[in-house]
């Protein structure tokens, strides 16, 4: 008889086997491969988090954890003790091998998808095992043991501690000695050779080399934020900027195509006052404006129509119903025709054969103001040149029509100049 031996499939991994419950677990944080933030044994386990918020075990940036409030160690109340690999971070068992996301520590059986955090791995933490994770220049040594005392791994954290612990104790070593050559010693068998404001002087030397020490971590992400700010503070500005001259140019293209609109409107004024005879009592001649030396900035997106000359605008038969003269409405509109050409213009650059009728209806209230504006059965081609149009009507101001609302249907007409 031959005897055959069937394996499992698949294959039990050593990680996957249960070891003896951690009935306490160390803690290392460690920035870089030298500097230990902090080392700290939890006898009996419980969680531990990372991040922002307050009552975090250590404090970092939410850019390094990943969250204001990151779980790296959790504790159950039945004795089940396992690391968290939060999503963004990487995991290295037992030191070796390389470091993989938690993703693929779960699909290699290593890890088991954790049920109360969201893209994050579990991994079981039995006695002896050390779960490192990885969270950009931060590593997180979690390793479980049976309790036994502190002083039995002192050695491995001193190893641990690096160029960085063994510069700050030869710099205190030198500040003791240079203060303990400063003080004569007493003549007491019962004196240590140091005072209590001596000692209080160190402890308080030693607490400032610390935070020191602690700021300088910061420095650079704290550099680096404050360099975005400023970054988004100029293109911030710069866009107000560009926004402020191009407002500034559409104002002083209005007053100079208003005060056109304004001398079209004086040469026929005559033949207002045939058919009217109120040219005096309904019409007050505005202030002659002030001649200006600005120069217009063009929007740099919409360049200006070239081979063009003059565009052409004239109203067509006006529809009004209320008791408010006509030509009182009709040479108000005539005074903003500027606002009208910005808008017609505006659609030549898209365009240069756009044409067509612009008809707005709208209506004046009992204060005079403008409301209930829209298209009055328009055919211009271009229903932005005609939304923009109808929408500089909204600012316009009448006086107050006699007993009531007055109804306007104001057609324009619109062409290129040859």
């Amino acid at each position: 008889m031959v005897g055959v031996s069937v394996a499992s499939d698949p294959p039990v991994l050593d990680a996957r086997v249960s070891a003896a419950a951690a009935r306490a677990v160390d803690v290392v944080v460690r920035w870089g491969s030298d500097c230990v933030l902090r080392a700290v044994e939890l006898s009996p386990p419980r969680p531990f988090f990372v991040g922002e918020e307050e009552g975090c075990d250590v404090v970092l940036p939410a850019e390094i954890a990943g969250g204001s409030r990151v779980p790296v160690l959790l504790a159950r109340w039945d004795g089940d003790v396992r690391a968290v690999v939060p999503k963004g971070a990487r995991v290295v068992f037992d030191g070796e091998g390389k470091a993989m996301t938690p993703a693929r520590a779960i699909a290699r059986g290593l890890a088991e998808s954790s049920r109360a955090y969201r893209d994050a791995a579990e991994i079981p933490l039995g006695s002896g095992r050390t779960i490192a994770v990885r969270m950009g220049p931060i590593t997180i040594e979690i390793t479980g043991s049976v309790g036994a005392p502190r002083v039995s791994r002192q050695p491995v954290l001193e190893r641990r501690t690096g160029l960085s612990h063994l510069a700050s104790v030869l710099l205190h070593l030198l500040v003791f000695a240079a203060l303990a050559s400063r003080f004569q010693p007493i003549e007491d068998d019962d004196f240590d050779g140091v005072t209590d404001d001596q000692k209080f002087f160190i402890q308080q030397m030693l607490r400032r080399s610390d935070e020191r020490e602690m700021e300088g971590l910061y420095a650079d992400e704290i550099a680096g934020l404050e360099y975005r700010a400023r970054r988004r503070q100029r293109k911030n500005r710069a866009e107000m900027d560009l926004e402020a001259a191009w407002m500034r140019s559409l104002q002083e293209a209005g007053e100079r195509w208003s005060a056109e609109e304004f001398a079209r409107a004086r040469t026929g004024e005559p033949e207002d006052a045939r058919e009217t005879g109120l040219i005096g009592l309904l019409y007050d001649r505005p202030p002659r404006p002030a001649p200006t030396t600005a120069s217009i900035v063009p929007y740099p997106e919409h360049p200006e129509p070239k081979g063009r000359g003059a565009t052409q605008s004239r109203p067509g038969a006006m529809s009004l119903s209320g008791r408010l003269p006509p030509e009182v409405v009709r040479r108000i509109i005539r005074q903003n025709f500027g606002r009208f050409r910005l808008c017609y213009e505006n659609g030549l650059r898209n365009n240069p054969n756009l044409q067509g009728r612009v008809s707005v209806r709208f209506v004046i209230g009992a204060d005079g103001a403008v409301s209930n504006v829209g298209n009055g059965g328009s055919d211009m081609p271009d229903g932005g040149v005609v939304s923009c149009i109808v929408r500089s009507f909204e600012r316009l101001s009448f006086p107050r029509p006699e007993g009531g609302i007055v109804t306007v249907v104001y057609p324009i007409m619109f062409s290129p100049g040859g």
